[in-house]
């Protein structure tokens, strides 16, 4: 990387900490170290940081306690590297706002790319098209917020939702494949985070009243957005 991109690593395990440390600053990262929460909290002070790589066992601290906290920071990439492999802390950490979820151990080359396909699709937020509008809503990918024209509501998403769903209004009405929704990821099968911030996303919109905007699953080929037709009126005197 050319840029020097700013990446904290979240990790108790010192000698593990300072080999992944050399690993990340080789390929040319920035790369802090904090061994809990509060050292965390202070280096987040010093500057933007655009990528955090955390534990989830922190002695006596829950590291998904702090996956929370990071998934309210909106310039922030967040990827658990944990030895929980459990599907339910997997589906925990994304729900929390975490962009992906590897676990240990993991492969130098496999972390890599998974780093850089965290940063290309929080890069493309930015720098991409600014406003997606399907029907009367919006989604402004550099603030990372739908809103409805016709209610006023609001929604705000982690880079991993807003990039999903700019891919699903880039193309409404039509098919986008799974591969599509995880362009740049070590995708396998079997992996479920897509499904998970799918879920997530069709959560934020029920209780937002944006039920009009509707995410469909695709048998063999991914999902599908589009507009449910509005709710007709009930003719005058009946209910």
């Amino acid at each position: 990387m050319t840029d020097r991109t700013r990446i904290i690593i979240v990790e108790d395990d010192v000698p593990l900490a300072r080999s992944l440390q050399r690993l990340l600053v080789d390929d040319g990262f920035d790369v802090s170290l904090a061994f809990d929460g509060a050292e965390l909290k202070r280096l987040l002070q010093y500057g933007e940081v655009d990528l955090v790589l955390l534990d989830l066992n922190l002695g006596a601290e829950d590291g998904m306690d702090i996956a929370r906290e990071l998934g309210g920071i909106s310039a922030t990439g967040l990827i658990i590297v944990t030895g929980r492999g459990r599907k339910s802390d997997c589906v925990t950490g994304l729900e929390a706002g975490a962009d992906d979820y590897v676990t240990k151990p993991v492969e130098h080359d496999e972390l890599r790319a998974r780093i850089r396909a965290v940063l290309r699709r929080r890069r493309r937020g930015r720098d991409g098209v600014p406003i997606l509008v399907v029907g009367p809503y919006r989604l402004n990918t550099a603030e990372r917020c739908l809103s409805d024209e016709g209610s006023g509501a609001r929604i705000e998403f982690t880079g991993r939702e807003s990039f999903l769903l700019a891919c699903l209004m880039s193309h409404p009405a039509e098919s986008v494949h799974r591969a599509d929704l995880t362009r740049g990821d070590a995708w396998n099968p079997d992996d479920r985070a897509t499904d998970v911030h799918v879920s997530h996303i069709r959560r934020k919109l029920q209780d937002a009243g944006m039920s009009g905007l509707c995410i469909q699953p695709v048998r063999g080929i991914g999902y599908r957005l589009t507009l449910a037709p509005p709710a007709e009126a009930a003719p005058p005197g009946e209910p």
